[in-house]
């Protein structure tokens, strides 16, 4: 009998979305299951944390009956807040962010709410995996959990101190998947504009919008273009980002004043 592993799992999309919850039972029927998550939804925070504005708690019943606290704050503080108040006294072998509704590929990473979560988790050296689905608005999780269970113990294999894995899986579906290829992250732009509508004040307050700009021709062994053919992508993401080529000719090359 396999151990069963303590693990922590969060998100951005909210302690409640049906994304985390499919995902806690699924991986609690093998598993010690804590989930503890934004008590709103917060994507697009990136690796934000709440270092001055602070943040509260609250533990919350679940019909599910796992154990649940939201928190008022991003997803990476979540992470935090597990790993250093709720639970000093334990271990956890796994983080897992997820599953969120919508893919986060290509460099939608430096945004993404799901991965910063995770990613939270590689910095406190515990294997980590951010997981995303293109759901089309369904609330159809249940392979993708499936998915994760199966292969969680081949994810951990995969994951080091260094490293957050972020998995990308393109349907609801299985008989839409062609299969699972491991691919780097693409440069993925966006045609962007500003919008604004007045608050009670009558202050301007604008908001971005944008899609991905469809003229650029992705690498196609990358995740963009594998995951548009319809494959599960699986990427190593390194949190220590330095380029060391770079770093090297700039040695050489480079000469700065004083």
């Amino acid at each position: 009998m396999e151990k069963r592993l303590n693990v922590l799992i969060s998100n951005d999309d909210g302690y409640f979305a049906p994304g985390i919850r499919t995902l806690a039972r699924r991986i609690a029927k093998d598993h010690n299951v804590v989930v503890v998550a934004p008590k709103w939804e917060r994507s697009g925070y990136a690796h934000m944390v709440n270092f001055f504005g602070g943040i509260t708690y609250e533990k919350v019943e679940m019909a599910d009956g796992i154990e649940t606290y939201a928190v008022d704050g991003s997803p990476a503080d979540c992470v935090i807040f597990a790993i250093k108040h709720l639970f000093t006294d334990r271990k956890f072998d796994v983080v897992i962010s997820g599953i969120n509704s919508v893919l986060n590929i290509g460099s939608d990473v430096m945004y993404s709410g799901t991965f910063g979560a995770a990613e939270e988790g590689t910095f406190h050296r515990i294997p980590s995996i951010a997981v995303s689905l293109r759901t089309r608005h369904s609330e159809k999780y249940d392979f993708s959990a499936d998915f994760i269970a199966e292969n969680l113990l081949e994810f951990i294999r995969c994951s080091h101190e260094n490293v957050t894995l972020n998995v990308n899986i393109p349907s609801t579906e299985r008989e839409d998947i062609l299969g699972v290829r491991v691919a780097p992250i693409t440069y993925r732009p966006y045609e962007e504009k500003y919008e604004y509508k007045y608050d009670r004040y009558g202050t301007k307050i604008y908001y971005v919008v944008g899609k991905p700009d469809k003229s650029v021709i992705y690498d196609e062994n990358g995740d963009c273009a594998l995951s548009e053919k319809g494959y599960i992508t699986v990427t190593p993401i390194q949190m220590i980002c330095t380029d060391y080529e770079a770093l090297e000719d700039i040695k050489r090359n480079s000469e700065f004043k004083l």
